[in-house]
């Protein structure tokens, strides 16, 4: 993939950041397409297909956008026609808490605002199309189906050095869920097919799958989480078709599901509970042995109707979210739900608490006290220089969750690594128009320190707030790494910037004074990615940031680690990089250590066999490595880097 590619896929993301993609383009599931269909013909699937699709339903999301926003016609002065939301920068409130609902109608209110823009918009686009249309037929129909078939064929952390190794999470102290979970003896592997998780003993060098569980009339199991103290398994699951627990409505718009096992008995692990919520899974954290459980529920808002709640209002556990338990969105209008459940995995049958956050999309950041949720509110601007993200904070303690503080800040944020709260202050990189900003908030979501318009005609690709410093890689030709001075929150300033060829957009503390840098190489002439590219960053000095060693590999193409965290085995502990890479001839996985003087110095590249579309993992119990893909589990010894077992489930 080219620059200019790359900067048409990411205008796209960037634009269609909040609209909620369907289950069936997500890109587990287009891989999962392919990769069926291709087993039925006796074939292995080629990457170049699976990334084809891919770019081709960003367009179908650039196209889901476009429908659910509306649009005016702008000429070009070219002969073509763009087309942008008709719609200015709506008001953003500037009250500084939470709001939530007093009764059902206050939210019927803000769902048909939405609705009704949405139909003016429609309405003038509808009839702008109409004499256009009209007019042209007078002249010669075939010129209008010529153009639509134009424009159609157009838009064709690991715990350093331990004994295993754990999920690689956003925040250390709050669990993630993944496909894999290890408490050193057993490996957890959630199977190709998602119906199923197996357990496989690993003790004695040999691999056996000692039981399973199926996920029945369940949908599909999206992670799962493993504490092992409690001996409890909890599978998170996504549904979809109607079984007869809910009514139509309600399954329609799919339900996330989170199933409690008790592992005392390893052999015929025991359900002890489940609960059940609006909207399809979004994300999960587990801290203090309770599951937080987040799912998104779109209202279908061309059928709401007053006084029926049902159209409206999310369940869970088959009842309706309470009015008070209803988070109201920041600008007068809503469309959709995130919906957050606390669950006591003691009690797990139970919600111990819940909220729905009511908005038009958007993401989320954990930190070891709160939930943030972050939306950007689009304007009309050609350039996206009016863009802002509103913010509103939940607390939790123990399943408690209680709504808190909002703000506002301009621009969009990029990813959970943009945001961090450290100290009771929120610190936030965002990217506004061609310039890129950073913002210091306190607890009551005032802004109290910013650095504005850094690095113009660069976005960011990916942050690390470490501590009092943060560090950010912008990219458009070049690759500065910033490092930013963050002791002081009144006062944040820049200290530092590296230009190097390429971009890292995923960063990783690895040790005392470095900092790993994930990501790609780019070629300065042609600026074509051409292989994969590690960086160790000596950050000892934060004013003085230097480029330690480097690795490109040529033949890899791309990494999972750049679009999913938990993909990345990093322990500096054991000095350990552990990722899987494609390459034209399929997927690799690849173990580094570091030197200081020696560099990035290979372990393993090993061709992966397995054929999943629910990821690849490395894990580590002991000295032996696991690399995990689909239904086939790899061992590697840690000592010598060869094969010692396989097993396929």
């Amino acid at each position: 993939m080219n620059k200019k590619e790359q900067d048409v896929i990411q205008k796209l993301k960037e634009k269609t950041g909040n609209i909620m993609v369907p289950e069936d383009v997500k890109p587990d599931r287009i891989r999962q397409t392919l990769e069926e269909a291709d087993r039925k013909k006796g074939k292995k699937t080629s990457p170049f297909r699976i990334g084809a699709l891919a770019a081709a339903c960003l367009v179908i999301v650039a196209g889901i956008a476009v429908y659910k926003t509306g649009g005016t016609g702008e000429g070009t002065g070219t002969g073509e026609r763009t087309w942008t939301p008709a719609r200015s920068l709506p008001e953003i409130s500037s009250e500084e808490t939470v709001a939530s609902a007093d009764n059902y109608d206050e939210v019927y209110e803000y769902i048909d605002n939405y609705k009704k823009e949405i139909e003016a918009e429609q309405r003038a686009y509808g009839e702008e199309m109409i004499n256009e249309s009209g007019a042209a037929e007078k002249k010669e129909s075939s010129v209008d189906m010529a153009a639509a078939e134009s424009v159609a064929a157009d838009t064709a952390g690991a715990a350093d050095g331990g004994s295993y190794s754990e999920t690689n999470v956003r925040q250390e102290g709050v669990d993630e869920g993944d496909v894999v979970k290890t408490d050193g003896t057993y490996l957890y592997v959630l199977r190709d097919s998602r119906k199923e998780v197996s357990i496989v003993d690993t003790r004695g060098g040999q691999m056996k799958e000692t039981s399973s569980i199926k996920a029945e009339k369940t949908g599909d199991i999206q992670e799962i989480y493993l504490d092992s103290g409690k001996k409890r398994l909890v599978l998170v699951c996504s549904k979809y078709d109607n079984d007869g627990l809910m009514d139509r409505a309600f399954a329609y718009e799919g339900m996330t599901i989170a199933i409690t096992y008790d592992l005392t008995d390893i052999e015929k692990p025991k359900e002890l509970g489940r609960v059940t919520q609006s909207g399809y899974y979004q994300s999960s954290r587990m801290a203090e042995g309770y599951l937080y459980l987040f799912s998104n529920y779109g209202v279908d808002w061309s059928n709401i109707e007053r006084g029926m709640p049902e159209t409206y209002i999310p369940r869970i556990n088959d009842t309706f979210i309470a009015e008070k338990d209803i988070c109201l969105p920041q600008i007068k209008k809503g469309r959709a739900y995130t919906i957050a459940a606390a669950v006591n995995i003691d009690k797990p049958d139970e919600v111990a608490d819940s909220k729905a956050i009511l908005s038009e999309g958007g993401q989320l950041y954990v930190s070891n006290e709160n939930i943030y949720y972050y939306e950007t509110v689009w304007g009309s601007g050609s350039l996206g220089d009016d863009e802002q993200t509103t913010i509103r904070s939940i607390s939790y303690k123990k399943g408690v969750l209680t709504p808190g503080t909002q703000g506002t800040v301009k621009g969009y944020i990029n990813d959970s690594f943009s945001i961090d709260e450290y100290k009771g202050y929120l610190r936030i990189v965002t990217t506004r128009g061609e310039a890129n900003s950073v913002y210091v908030l306190d607890k009551d979501f005032k802004i109290v320190g910013s650095i504005e318009n850094l690095a113009k005609d660069e976005r960011v690709y990916s942050a690390r707030l470490m501590g009092d410093t943060g560090y950010f890689v912008t990219f458009r030709e070049t690759d500065p790494l910033f490092s930013v001075d963050l002791s002081n929150p009144k006062k944040p300033k820049i200290i530092g910037s590296l230009k190097i060829p390429g971009f890292s957009d995923y960063l990783h503390p690895y040790g005392d004074g470095k900092l790993l840098g994930i990501g790609m190489n780019v070629d300065e002439e042609t600026m074509i990615t051409d292989g994969v590219k590690l960086t160790m960053f000596d950050i000892s000095d934060p004013s003085d940031v230097k480029e330690e060693n480097t690795c490109v590999l040529k033949n890899v193409y791309s990494t999972d680690v750049s679009y999913d965290y938990k993909a990345a085995l990093v322990d500096a502990g054991r000095n350990l990089i552990g990722f899987a890479g494609d390459t034209n001839g399929g997927q690799n996985y690849y173990i580094f250590k570091y030197d200081t003087s020696r560099g990035f110095i290979s372990q393993m590249e090993e061709e992966i066999n397995g054929n999943g579309f629910t990821g690849t993992r490395g894990v580590y119990i002991d000295e032996t490595l696991y690399v995990v893909r689909g239904n086939i589990i790899e061992a590697y010894s840690l000592k010598h880097f060869k094969k010692v077992g396989d097993i396929i489930l």
